[in-house]
């Protein structure tokens, strides 16, 4: 007889472990749509993940990749205010003083503003704010950087 209550003890605690199991791999509410958002690397997947993804390889592909991103992603009105020449400048000072970047984490991600933490060459961390249009055609409108402490500094597109 205790040989029985043994084993029901055993399907009965393998029972509740799989029920565990299965209840942990259910979507939970507001997790699962950072997570189905999210791709393999981190970034969004959306419109403005897609932009700062394209802007941080550019970035780090040097400046005529960054030229290029200027000039087919940036919105019109963007490029009106201060042109490519203009940006590409402060894009060499930028690029000298961080070296590459490398994506660390979200910080906020809303439909017209993507904040993420951004990893430089000597693996400090930078805050950079993308902001996009939340209309057609989505076009990336600015970036800015949040240095630690020192509010918005630097990088406006």
């Amino acid at each position: 007889m205790l040989h029985v209550w043994k084993v029901m003890g055993l399907v009965l605690s393998l029972s509740i472990a799989g029920t565990m199991a299965a209840a942990e791999s259910r979507p939970v509410a507001g997790k699962s749509a950072a997570k189905s958002v999210e791709s393999e690397d981190g970034w969004p997947q959306t419109r403005a993940g897609e932009l700062a993804r394209g802007w941080v390889e550019a970035f780090s592909t040097g400046e005529a990749a960054m030229r290029d991103f200027i000039s087919r992603e940036l919105a019109s009105k963007s490029l009106e205010s201060k042109g490519i020449p203009q940006r590409v400048e402060r894009y060499r000072d930028l690029r000298q003083r961080y070296g590459k970047l490398t994506f660390a984490s979200v910080v906020k991600s809303t439909p017209g503003e993507l904040t993420v933490r951004l990893l430089d060459s000597d693996m400090e961390s930078h805050d950079f704010v993308f902001t996009i249009q939340t209309t057609a055609p989505y076009k990336l409108v600015s970036v800015g950087i949040r240095e630690m402490g020192h509010g918005f500094g630097g990088f406006h597109h």
